[in-house]
């Protein structure tokens, strides 16, 4: 038993270092041909160029705001859905739900003209709106199914002692979802950090746009360069490989939350 055990043991290692590898290989390729001919200047040159710095500022300019606005909006949308009681719950939680079946591209179209009747082209309200509405019914089945594993007898408990529901929503229920809002807002990073299609047909001015064009305008600024369009590659994905490296702990604890009673 003791010697199958081990062979279990060395097979997982086995298979998980391969996946380890066939994840970092591409970004050892990148980081290699971002020190092609010119070697670390390739990174001084990208970081020094203005754009590069107006480009990450925008993006954590709409990556906070449509965290902020979507995290806010989900506690109440998952307790509300999880545990209160109100007509058409089970109907409007499908409604939603069925967005995850709508990829970006099949609504793109609409959205643009939307937005340009609303004069919300190349702002950040308009990018961040879209990105919030695309991100609502993930982040929402996400923290929904972590209320649901919460026992109703806090509730009950908290309105015998007089407390109004929204002191139960605000006292008791939002500290033990820590671990679910913190899963959505890695996930909503994510998602904003790397959107690249709403951002190429939103956002033409180049003043607004966000990191994930960057290497569109290094490759037409910089003819092409291909050690300075990989340095700025590198530099774009920095953040969100540090961002999961601190918050993974997070991350997990929010996904295996509730699986085991």
């Amino acid at each position: 038993m003791e010697l199958q055990t081990k062979k279990g043991r060395w097979f997982t290692n086995i298979g998980l270092s391969l996946m380890a590898i066939l994840w970092l290989f591409p970004i050892f390729v990148m980081f290699k041909e971002s020190l092609r001919v010119n070697g670390f200047e390739n990174y001084i040159a990208t970081l020094q160029n203005p754009n590069f710095p107006q480009f990450v500022i925008n993006s954590f300019i709409v990556a906070f705001f449509m965290i902020l606005i979507s995290i806010s909006l989900l506690a109440f949308a998952a307790f509300g859905f999880s545990k209160l009681q109100f007509a058409g719950k089970r109907l409007l939680f499908n409604l939603v739900l069925a967005g995850l079946m709508l990829p970006v591209a099949s609504l793109i179209v609409p959205l643009f003209f939307t937005l340009r009747t609303l004069d919300g082209l190349n702002s950040y309200w308009g990018l961040i709106g879209a990105e919030i509405a695309f991100f609502l019914p993930f982040g929402l089945m996400l923290i929904k199914s972590y209320f649901d594993e919460l026992p109703n007898e806090l509730m009950e408990a908290a309105h015998i002692d007089g407390a109004s529901t929204f002191q139960i929503f605000y006292k008791v229920m939002m500290p033990l979802a820590k671990p679910a809002l913190a899963t959505a807002t890695i996930y909503a990073f994510l998602n904003s950090w790397n959107e690249y299609l709403m951002v190429l047909t939103f956002m033409t001015d180049p003043a607004k746009q966000t990191v994930t064009m960057a290497p569109t305008f290094f490759t037409e600024a910089l003819g092409g360069d291909p050690g300075k369009l990989y340095a700025s590659l590198v530099l774009i994905s920095l953040p969100t490989m540090v961002f999961y490296i601190f918050f993974q702990r997070f991350l997990q604890k929010g996904m295996t939350s509730g699986a085991v009673k």
